[in-house]
């Protein structure tokens, strides 16, 4: 039976913490010049727990976690659970060129989700997840010496480029169990958000008899529905003392439902509109973990999402494909220990990107090495995450900037008994 008190307090906090959330969660959560491109900087789908291990997710399974990264995952919950999640992070960059150097931070709530379970077999998530971030401010400054036999003249140009907002997910999925060691889950997603991108540009002369200034600004707004299609296949081993699975993810290509617009104010002023002029790429996913006696999990992912293929203001070409290889672990030295040490789960992992933009016609790649602790609570079954993460992004080279990240992010999972079995009399 349900513990409708105890559901209805659930239920009504959650309403409120999720409509205060979906405007924090579309804030944007980082400063990186490189988010002026594309539709920003990604963001895969995890949390707290999976993210320290690297990111990986589609072979993870646990039925005190949720995995947002593969729908499957949802059917492996304790029939009375409830579990709720959501986790914020704060970031420091360093970004560096031939001559510069700067320092920059942010942080915000990253996602928000719960789980339970309808059937032994049948699992539900719903939640709030970023789908990319753009925010950055930079500007750079160019003089060019005209060629003058009697005076000398320069032509300075000054630009200025700001960038905001990034777009959400609105995430409902559900997760089946077929036969006894297959399951299939799908996530349906409302995508939500804006990109916005300025761009002021001066140019004037030294002697002072020209002066030029434009401004521009594109704004990409998006209303669109998406679809995750996900399998998941556990296997016993040992006695049934370790467990292997098996996961993969599938999202298809097709139209991005979004609005677009571009405004330049110079001489004249011209205004630009169009729709739809934008589209998801196919996504694959494939990963597998394995679980040794209930103490150590081992797990590696790979990820390709085709963007080459896929209109960008109505052409292909304009983004690269990108590929994700993650890989980590989890230790835990004793489940059932009487220490508490004993029962603290330590982390680590490492994932390697090839970004989709094109800068300056050359591609950046992302290298990141993660780790992270659990904390389990004495007397609940909830757990309090922390997890760390540096990483690489682009390089001093060919004129380009190279970032240095370093992010902290804590999550904390509720893990709550929602249903409860009636006492005999």
């Amino acid at each position: 039976m349900i513990n409708f008190k105890k559901t209805f307090e659930v239920v009504a906090v959650l309403l409120i913490i999720s409509v205060l959330s979906i405007e924090i969660v579309a804030q944007n959560s980082t400063n990186s010049p490189y988010t002026r491109f594309g539709y920003g900087k990604l963001t895969d789908a995890g949390f707290g727990r999976a993210n320290a291990m690297g990111g990986i997710g589609f072979g993870f399974r646990n039925k005190t976690t949720i995995n947002p990264a593969n729908p499957a995952a949802y059917s492996c919950i304790d029939s009375t659970s409830f579990l709720f999640e959501f986790g914020f992070s704060g970031l420091v960059s360093s970004y560096s060129t031939n001559s510069t150097r700067t320092s920059k931070l942010a942080g915000n709530i990253d996602y928000l989700a719960l789980q339970f379970p309808v059937a032994k077999w049948l699992g539900v998530s719903a939640g709030i997840i970023p789908y990319s971030f753009t925010g950055y401010n930079f500007s750079t400054i160019d003089s060019t010496m005209m060629p003058d036999p009697i005076d000398t003249t320069y032509i300075h140009k000054n630009q200025l480029f700001s960038g905001t907002g990034g777009i959400s997910q609105l995430y409902l999925g559900l997760s089946f169990d077929l036969f006894e060691r297959l399951s299939v889950g799908i996530n349906g997603y409302y995508m939500f958000g804006s990109v916005n991108n300025y761009r002021y540009l001066n140019v004037s002369s030294s002697d002072n008899r020209m002066t030029y200034s434009t401004y521009s600004h594109t704004e990409l707004r998006v209303r669109s529905l998406n679809t995750r299609i996900g399998l998941q296949y556990h296997q016993p081993l040992c006695n049934q003392k370790d467990e292997l699975t098996v996961g993969a993810i599938y999202e298809f290509q097709h139209k991005l439902g979004s609005e677009y617009s571009t405004q330049i104010v110079g001489l004249d002023t011209t205004t630009q509109t169009g729709t739809n002029a934008f589209e998801l790429p196919n996504v694959y996913g494939l990963g597998v973990t394995y679980h040794k006696n209930n103490r150590l999990l081992f797990g590696a992912d790979f990820q390709y999402q085709q963007f080459a293929k896929a209109k960008f203001q109505n052409f292909t070409d304009t983004l690269n494909n990108r590929m994700k290889i993650a890989a980590g672990l989890e230790y835990i030295h004793k489940p059932n220990g009487n220490k508490y040490i004993d029962r603290v789960r330590w982390r680590v992992g490492a994932n390697y990107t090839n970004s989709y933009i094109n800068v300056n016609g050359r591609s950046t790649n992302d290298f990141a090495i993660t780790a992270g602790v659990g904390f389990p609570f004495r007397t609940i079954k909830s757990v309090l995450n922390v997890n760390f993460e540096y990483g690489q992004f682009g390089t001093t080279s060919f004129d380009m900037i190279k970032e240095n990240y370093f992010r902290i992010g804590v999550n904390f999972t509720l893990n709550e008994n929602w249903f409860y079995k009636p006492k005999i009399q």
